[in-house]
């Protein structure tokens, strides 16, 4: 069985695969669940006000922990790994002739020999984003293991100490007009 997808969908989707990438993933996840997460905790109705503020408070902490860090690590690898891997090109009529590095700390760019290797400019330009936005989410992955510890769990405890009595003292006026309003019913 084959499966058909239309020339829309099919732009559709090559669209997406090359503008939204790494960094734009984690921030789409992000705000996914932070307008998600918090909501659910905040209705669980079989924990008491005090844990389901903190339950709150320190998902929305996880969240927005995660999200700026994430994203920001995301974004500078990629940056460095462009600022490693600058080139030179020698444009022949229909292909290029030469790629070279643009200087000796430029490593992060492969050795290209254009005598046995046939390509164009805009093929180049395209293989080299793609790969250095692989290489910076890859440095990223190594990253984020220490800035987890680092700077996620410090910066989630802060979120948390700073939202808890938010999250709780909204809870407690919103079960007070429930009371109230039920007491208005019954009266009634």
């Amino acid at each position: 069985m084959s499966i058909v997808i239309s020339n829309r969908a099919e732009k559709a989707v090559t669209a997406i695969g090359k503008y939204i990438n790494s960094p734009e993933q984690r921030l789409i996840q992000g705000a996914t669940a932070l307008a998600t997460q918090p909501f659910i905790d905040l209705n669980n109705r079989s924990a008491d006000e005090d844990t389901r503020a903190v339950s709150v408070a320190r998902t929305i902490g996880k969240i927005v922990a995660g999200t700026v860090v994430g994203v920001g690590v995301r974004y500078a690898t990629i940056f460095l790994a462009k600022r490693f891997s600058r080139y030179v090109l020698k444009e022949g009529p229909k292909y290029l002739e030469e790629i070279k590095r643009k200087t000796k700390y430029d490593v992060l760019l492969p050795e290209f020999d254009c005598s046995k290797m046939k390509i164009k400019k805009q093929d180049f330009i395209n293989k080299y984003n793609n790969s250095i936005k692989t290489i910076g989410t890859i440095f990223a992955t190594g990253v984020m293991v220490f800035t987890n510890f680092l700077i996620d769990a410090p910066l989630t405890k802060i979120i948390t100490k700073a939202l808890t009595k938010r999250v709780k003292s909204s809870i407690e006026h919103n079960h007070v007009k429930q009371q109230t309003e039920v007491e208005e019913n019954a009266a009634a």
